[in-house]
C-alpha cells in the first residue's frame, strides 16, 4: 500500500482511513459524492493523478503531473466551513515550511505562495466545499506542486525550491500538523496573518460581477474575510473575490 507514513500520521490524527488511488476525476468530488450518500466519517482521499480537478468558481485544474493531490473530509456546521478551511491552509503551510528555499506565505483566499525570482509563486491551491446534512461535512481539497510543473504563469514547485521529501513525508507532515489546528481557530489565525502574503499591501480584488476593488489589505477577521480600505478611506469586507494585483503598501505618515 502506498502512502505509509501517512497512514500512520491518519491513525495518530484520528482520522478513520487514508485511502489512495492512482487516479479519479477528482478527490473532492469524490468525497463530496460520499457525503452526500449519507457517509460523514473523517477521511483522507489521495491520488495520484486527476482527470478532471477543479479550482475556485468551477475554474478547471491542470494536473501537470508529480502533484500532492489529496482531499479531506471533516464533519462540521455550515458556520465552521472557513475554520476548517483555514485550519488546512495553515497546515499545509506548515508541512512545506522549512523544507525549501522559499519563504511560504498564505495568499487569500485559498493559494500558498512563495517569492521566488522577484516573482509571487504559487505553490498550493485549496478548495473547500460544504455538504448540507445531517451531520454536514466539509470537504477540502489541496494541490501541492512537488515534483517540477511548466505552466503559465510559471508555478513554483517543492523539488525546483530544494526540498528532499516526496509526497508521502510532506502529507504526513500535514496531517500531524492537522489536530491541534483544528482545535484552535486563534492559532490558525495568528499562523496566516503572520505569514500572509496578502494583508498589510495595496491589493487589486476581482468581486463577483465586473467589478473591482482596489485599496489596502488591513486584516482579516474572525470569519476569515478580507477587510480592505479604499483610497476614499472607505472600509470593505470581503468574503469572495480574487487577488488579481499585490504590491508592498505605500508607507503612511
Amino acid at each position: 500500500m502506498g502512502f505509509p507514513e501517512s497512514r500512520l500520521a491518519a491513525s495518530r490524527a484520528g482520522l478513520a482511513e487514508l485511502r489512495h488511488v492512482e487516479l479519479t476525476g477528482s478527490t473532492n468530488a469524490d468525497l463530496v459524492a460520499e457525503a452526500r450518500g449519507g457517509r460523514a466519517d473523517p477521511v483522507v482521499l489521495v491520488a495520484d493523478h486527476q482527470t478532471a480537478g477543479r479550482g475556485r468558481l468551477d475554474r478547471e485544474w491542470f494536473d501537470a503531473g508529480g502533484a500532492l493531490l489529496v482531499s479531506f473530509r471533516f464533519a462540521a456546521r455550515p458556520e465552521k466551513a472557513h475554520e476548517v478551511m483555514a485550519a488546512v491552509a495553515a497546515a499545509v503551510r506548515f508541512g512545506t515550511a522549512g523544507q525549501i528555499r522559499a519563504r511560504v506565505l498564505v495568499k487569500w483566499p485559498n493559494d500558498l505562495v512563495v517569492m521566488s525570482g522577484g516573482a509571487m509563486r504559487k505553490l498550493a491551491g485549496l478548495l473547500a466545499e460544504w455538504v448540507d446534512g445531517p451531520p454536514s461535512v466539509v470537504v477540502v481539497g489541496v494541490g501541492l506542486n512537488v515534483a517540477a510543473v511548466d505552466t503559465d504563469p510559471p508555478a513554483a514547485s517543492m523539488e525546483e525550491l530544494g526540498a528532499t521529501v516526496g509526497r508521502d513525508r510532506l502529507l504526513a507532515r500535514i496531517i500531524d500538523a492537522l489536530p491541534e489546528r483544528l482545535a484552535d481557530p486563534g492559532l490558525v489565525r495568528r499562523e496566516i496573518v503572520a505569514h500572509s502574503a496578502t494583508v498589510g499591501r495595496r491589493v487589486t480584488i476581482e468581486l463577483p460581477g465586473p467589478t473591482r476593488l482596489v485599496g489596502r489589505a488591513t486584516e482579516l477577521d474572525r470569519e476569515g474575510r478580507l477587510v480592505v480600505v479604499d483610497d476614499a478611506g472607505t472600509r470593505h469586507v470581503v468574503s469572495v473575490g480574487d487577488v488579481v494585483r499585490l504590491r508592498p503598501a505605500a508607507p503612511t505618515s
